[in-house]
């Protein structure tokens, strides 16, 4: 005991029960029956009341000394310890202890931890261990009791914030001091399975049920044999609630409106079905539907959450994330997500990761569909991941998704025929449809099959009742008129299918410009290479990043182990609308001059390996093929046939360009399309 400082001399005898006694009444008056009772038992000497009367004389002298003179006074019922409010080691416990769960109930829970940490500290060994006073060791136990259960709820918070494996160390030696405490070895076994050590949780467990039997012949609690048969099987457990919250959780349901009229993906709806349904051990599974905009993802994600609520009895959230516009931060989503948990908004963490740290507490232990939609990229989905294994996530994105660990993805690209036509007779009518079955084919066609065109197209011949699907068909043929037809309100095809053009690379999307003003019915990487004046491995970089995007497509590997890619037919129309504003006339002819340039002595090459009679090689290298790379050089001079052959679609349209390269360029799609005019003639 210290005064200002100062420590007080006490003699180790019944001075310190009598001051213990007093102590932990302090501010109260204690009788002298109830020290005596302390000091002696059932007992006492005849000289009980002298002794103690001394006792308090030696202790007020003590005080003295050290400058703590008149905190002793005599009352009519006995004595009083008078001492000023936070004096006591226990009073700042329980201010600490306190502070503490109001930052749990708040969801501070990094808060909570520290002024838990700051409460246990004030324990320096089991209270009252040097007196030997039945009396003293029932508060001893006390003290003891509360410390431990503080520690517990200390320990629950700690282990939601996913301090399995630093906790660990602790939770071994607080279980080897207390065996027969279930609640610590729970937690112990808990932590060692979210660290991925089974083995040792099962061990915990076995050492666990051999003490109670040896020392009580009882069997471990429900509770406790019920986290061993989860372990056993491999089945997701979740870290222990904080148990302090001042509000009530929530059984959110926001998925949007069930779309009334959707049509199709039945093989999509039957692997969601299975992969929202399918029991998972450990991890949060990540569902993601890839594939350009308009490819109806959204609508297939909101009718397949709709098909398995039931199997998600604690609710469900829904974000749109605006990905591919304006994404939104995960801080604004989680405020969202927390209030309709049934946080208040007040309680709602102001930084990220408390957010993010409550957010996988609450949801902890729950069965939870979480549908983001239009994810920009992992970065954008990681925060909004939930607590425990038992919830999953569905999300959207025209990102591939591909760092996201552990996702599974699904390509959504348009509908077959067959479904697209049954849409679009929803949409207008089925006579109207039935009357003119093959324009109806036409313009599901000329709509690339994508549900969001085709809604956009049947707005307009709604509101065209006597428009033949002829003549309508015969508009969307027009390139220049295709794009304003497929607009409606909201239905902006165009906008929709190359947002993602907005958050590529400067050189991405210069090149994918470029790329779209040619002709070719495929696209390989050389040609990439030559009209970006690139290394081929630069170019493979920025085909990749436009494909992750879906601004293009990967459709195949030919047997000389490369890859090529295409263009959507409306993807292609709009890239070509930019391009008419942004790039100029001198940019695109130096372009078109490299490929024809590359093209040239490729061509001309690789029939001389065919034929070293032919005439016509050139003999100079041309700069751009020494650029692209020494692989290219490779295919045309001893795979000449192969690289002949998975060139054959593009070779006419390059030929007729290098044959009109002459004419001079006005706009930026003059030369391509004189070729194409040139080829087909």
């Amino acid at each position: 005991m210290t005064i200002a400082d100062r420590v007080v001399q006490l003699a180790k005898n019944r001075q310190l029960t009598v001051l213990a006694v007093l102590l932990t009444e302090a501010n109260k008056v204690v009788s002298v029956n109830r020290i005596i009772d302390a000091v002696w038992g059932d007992a006492p000497p005849v000289t009980a009341d002298k002794q103690i009367q001394t006792c308090v004389w030696r202790l007020r002298s003590a005080f003295k000394k050290a400058g703590g003179d008149g905190l002793i006074e005599t009352t009519r019922g006995g004595y009083l310890l008078r001492l000023p409010d936070g004096c006591l080691d226990t009073q700042l416990f329980e201010r600490a202890m306190l502070r503490g769960r109001e930052c749990a109930e708040d969801g501070d829970l990094a808060g909570a931890v520290e002024q838990y940490r700051a409460a246990l500290a004030l324990f320096r060994g089991r209270p009252l261990a040097e007196l030997d006073s039945p009396a003293i060791e029932a508060v001893a136990a006390y003290w003891t009791e509360r410390e431990l259960s503080v520690l517990e709820e200390c320990l629950d918070i700690e282990l939601a914030m996913g301090r399995h494996r630093e906790l660990i160390s602790e939770l071994r030696l607080l279980v080897e001091e207390h065996p027969l405490r279930e609640q610590l070895r729970g937690r112990l076994m808990t932590a060692l399975y979210l660290s991925d050590r089974r083995a040792d949780a099962l061990a915990v467990y076995r050492a666990g049920r051999a003490t109670l039997v040896s020392n009580l012949g009882l069997d471990p609690c429900a509770r406790l044999q019920d986290l061993h048969r989860r372990i056993i099987a491999g089945h997701p457990v979740s870290s222990p609630q904080p148990q302090r919250a001042r509000y009530t959780a929530k059984i959110p349901a926001q998925l949007p409106p069930d779309i009334g009229d959707f049509t199709g993906r039945a093989d999509h709806l039957e692997w969601l079905d299975a992969e929202l349904r399918r029991e998972r051990a450990g991890g949060v599974p990540i569902i993601a539907l890839v594939g350009r905009g308009g490819t109806g993802k959204s609508a297939l994600a909101v009718h397949a959450a709709h098909r398995a609520q039931d199997h998600f009895p604690d609710g469900q959230l829904h974000a749109d994330l605006k990905g591919s516009t304006a994404p939104l931060t995960p801080q604004a989503v989680l405020g969202n997500f927390l209030q309709a948990l049934g946080t208040p908004e007040r309680s709602v963490p102001a930084d990220l990761a408390n957010q993010a740290t409550l957010f996988r507490s609450i949801t902890a232990g729950k069965r939870l569909l979480i549908l983001l939609d239009d994810a920009a990229d992992y970065a954008q989905v990681e925060p909004l991941l939930p607590g425990g294994g038992e919830s999953v996530v569905l999300c959207t994105s025209q990102s591939g998704m591909v760092e996201t660990p552990g996702v599974t993805t699904r390509r959504v690209d348009g509908l077959d025929q067959a479904d697209a036509v049954r849409l679009l007779s929803r949409l207008i009518g089925a006579e109207r449809v039935a009357r003119e079955p093959e324009s109806s084919r036409a313009v599901v066609e000329l709509c690339g099959h994508l549900p969001l065109a085709i809604r956009a197209a049947g707005a307009r011949l709604h509101n065209r009742p006597t428009t033949r699907l002829e003549r309508f068909a015969d508009h969307l043929a027009d390139e220049g008129r295709r794009m304003a037809e497929l607009t409606y309100g909201s239905l902006d095809t165009g906008a929709r299918l190359t947002a993602a053009a907005d958050r590529v690379s400067p050189a991405e999307r210069r090149l994918w410009l470029v790329l779209a003003t040619l002709e070719l019915p495929h696209l390989s990487t050389w040609v990439a290479a030559a009209v970006a004046d690139l290394a081929e491995g630069e170019a493979q970089r920025l085909l990749d990043g436009l494909a992750d995007h879906q601004l293009i497509d990967v459709v195949g590997e030919n047997r000389l182990g490369r890859s090529h890619y295409e263009f959507h037919p409306l993807t292609r129309i709009r890239a070509r609308q930019l391009a008419d504003d942004e790039l100029g006339a001198d940019e695109l002819e130096e372009a078109l001059d490299r490929l024809v340039e590359v093209f040239s002595w490729l061509d001309a090459r690789a029939r001389r390996a065919l034929d070293p009679h032919a005439v016509g090689q050139s003999t100079t290298l041309p700069d751009g093929v020494l650029r692209i790379g020494q692989g290219l050089l490779h295919d045309v001079t001893h795979l000449a046939e192969l690289w002949l052959a998975h060139e054959r679609e593009n070779l006419p349209w390059l030929r007729a360009l290098a044959d009109i390269r002459t004419v001079p360029l006005q706009l930026p799609h003059q030369v391509v399309r004189v070729a194409a005019d040139h080829h087909v003639a």
